[in-house]
C-alpha cells in the first residue's frame, strides 16, 4: 500500500518504540561491524529494502546511526518511492560539477586530498588493466 508507514506505528511513544527492539536484536545489531553485514541484515529483515535503495538507507540510519535516527523515523512509503533516485542524482550532479567542470572544489582540504588519492588509485588501477 502506497500510503502506509513501513514497520512502525505513528502512535507509538518513544518508550514503546524502544521496547520494539528486544535485547536479542539489540545484541545482534551491536555485533554487526561492517557496512556490508549491516546492509545484509536490513535486506534480510525488511523485504522492501530489496526494491528501494532509499528505504535501505533510511533503515540503515534508523538502526545504526543513532544520532541521526530521531530525524528520519517516519517517512511514508509513497514518499520513499517518490524520491528514490534523488540522492544518487544529487551525488552524480555534484561529481560532474566538481570533477568534470572543475567548479566549486571542496572547501575542506582533507576531503580534497582524499578525493585526489582515490582518483590516483583509480587511474593506476585502470593503467594496469
Amino acid at each position: 500500500m502506497w500510503g502506509e508507514i513501513l514497520y512502525w506505528n505513528d502512535n507509538w511513544t518513544e518508550e514503546e518504540e524502544e521496547e520494539y527492539y528486544d535485547e536479542e536484536e539489540e545484541q545482534l545489531l551491536n555485533e554487526l561491524k561492517t557496512v556490508k553485514e549491516r546492509v545484509e541484515f536490513i535486506l534480510r529483515k525488511y523485504p522492501d529494502a530489496r526494491n528501494l535503495c532509499f528505504f535501505t538507507i533510511v533503515m540503515y540510519i534508523r538502526h545504526f546511526c543513532k544520532d541521526l535516527s530521531p530525524y528520519i523515523k517516519r517517512i511514508p512509503k509513497r514518499l520513499m518511492y517518490k524520491y528514490e533516485g534523488l540522492f544518487e542524482s544529487i551525488r552524480r550532479a555534484r561529481q560532474i560539477i566538481q570533477n568534470t567542470e572543475g567548479k566549486y572544489p571542496p572547501t575542506n582540504p582533507y576531503i580534497l586530498m582524499k578525493r585526489r588519492r582515490r582518483a590516483d588509485k583509480f587511474r593506476r588501477a585502470v593503467k594496469k588493466v
